[in-house]
């Protein structure tokens, strides 16, 4: 029965096919035609228009993502505190300051989740420098490390029983490398960035005592007089404050003494408190009209 099913097939096609090559028809053209007088012989209709196909890729849903585990939810977490551009996929490269010639350049790698490649290299006259490269196996959980900067960090590292929420333990002080390497390197920030940032700072140490040392190279005095009114938070993340950035505040504080020939100077802080600079001649009249003890120039806290 099939067989004979398949030659009436063949033989109806073969027809078809003559027939509209004597009528000039497309053979699809000429089967609808047989199929709609058969159509309206049967049921006394015309045959109802075909319906179209529906898209294909309507058919299947798109499968789900895939699961993000702690250990690269945690890693591109610490790239981004860094200021990494972390790409969809593939490489994303970035230069954090200066050019292609003399410069700072950051990477991350993205393949697919099982493995992430991050690195900092820093460029001088156009020959790099390794500062620090590092592939994770975020499947293993192990991690391969090389620096020509940092001759410590060159080895190979199992990160599977030291992560918890954290962070990555077992690469901390790689984190902890890169982070100084790129504040040193990086142009200060501005005068009234610092400012802005400094009120988080002026209640620990050192950074009181390296901000007062930063003035001191200038060859000027501090004071901190602290906020007499409780103050909850800025209104906005401060910026990381280095080293560099307080002595690039103390140069402009010192350049403004020069051109307006000043002695003393107050700068307002955002949580009520103010920072006083003064040349040190003018020590004894800013404390006594702080009504504050003098203290021994030697120490030098603000």
């Amino acid at each position: 029965m099939a067989q004979t099913n398949w030659m009436l097939d063949v033989r109806l096609t073969d027809a078809i096919r003559h027939e509209a090559k004597a009528r000039g028809l497309r053979e699809s053209e000429l089967a609808t035609d047989i199929l709609g007088d058969w159509y309206e012989a049967r049921f006394g209709g015309r045959l109802p228009p075909a319906q179209p196909e529906p898209p294909s890729n309507t058919a299947a849903p798109l499968p789900p993502p895939t699961p993000i585990n702690a250990t690269v939810e945690l890693l591109l977490g610490k790239l981004e505190e860094l200021g990494f551009i972390i790409p969809l996929q593939g490489m994303a490269t970035q230069c954090l300051h200066g050019d292609e010639r003399n410069g700072l350049w950051a990477t991350v790698t993205l393949n697919g989740l099982d493995a992430i490649e991050f690195g900092l290299v820093e460029r001088i006259d156009g020959l790099a420098q390794n500062i620090l490269h590092c592939v994770v196996d975020t499947v293993a959980r192990h991690a391969w490390l090389t620096s020509d900067a940092y001759g410590e960090l060159n080895q190979d590292r199992d990160i599977g029983t030291k992560i918890n929420t954290k962070g990555l333990q077992a690469l901390d002080d790689a984190f902890a490398r890169l982070r100084e390497f790129i504040m040193a390197k990086r142009k200060p920030l501005h005068y009234a960035e610092t400012l802005a940032a400094l009120p988080n700072y002026l209640d620990q140490e050192p950074s009181r005592s390296l901000l007062a040392l930063a003035f001191q190279r200038m060859g000027l005095e501090l004071v901190h007089v602290a906020p007499t009114d409780l103050v909850i938070s800025a209104e906005e993340t401060p910026e990381n404050v280095a080293l560099h950035d307080l002595e690039a505040l103390a140069q402009y504080v010192r350049q403004e003494f020069l051109r307006m020939g000043k002695t003393v100077c107050t700068f307002p802080l955002w949580d009520g408190g103010e920072l006083i600079a003064f040349a040190p001649e003018e020590r004894a009249v800013v404390y006594a009209g702080l009504r504050m003890q003098s203290p021994d120039p030697e120490r030098g806290n603000p």
